[in-house]
């Protein structure tokens, strides 16, 4: 039972962690659920494009004609973050699996793949070595 509460709170932890790094990067204010929040894939796709613009070429966002987005652009959104990372770098065994975000388990995977962006080295700007 203790070891059950010990690895509860480190998973709530790692939860507040992502939720922290995510919010400093964007400037945003995620929800409670943060699950809920990344879900759609787009929060994560922001932050892709974030730390290397364009490297998620197209984002499904939701509108206010279609507030809640279709389970199949979820999941293209949600790849697309995931194909964005392993070309930035991430290594293989940190990246999570699209069940992780889109299913909402396994936010600490989710956490250790946002955090692996975040510590790769930051690209060169190549457009100014030309001047």
């Amino acid at each position: 039972m203790r070891r059950k509460m010990e690895h509860l709170r480190e998973e709530i932890e790692q939860i507040g962690l992502l939720r922290q790094n995510i919010e400093s990067r964007l400037k945003v204010l995620l929800p409670d659920d943060v699950g809920a929040a990344l879900m759609d894939g787009v929060v994560l796709c922001h932050l892709a494009n974030h730390i290397c613009p364009r490297s998620v070429a197209s984002i499904h966002v939701p509108s206010p004609a279609v507030p809640k987005l279709s389970m199949a652009k979820c999941r293209r959104n949600v790849e697309n973050f995931l194909e964005a990372c392993k070309k930035l770098g991430v290594p293989q065994d940190k990246l999570c699996l699209p069940h992780h975000i889109l299913e909402e388990r396994g936010l600490v995977r989710v956490g250790v793949t946002v955090q692996a962006l975040l510590d790769l080295p930051t690209p060169k700007s190549t457009h100014l070595s030309s001047v």
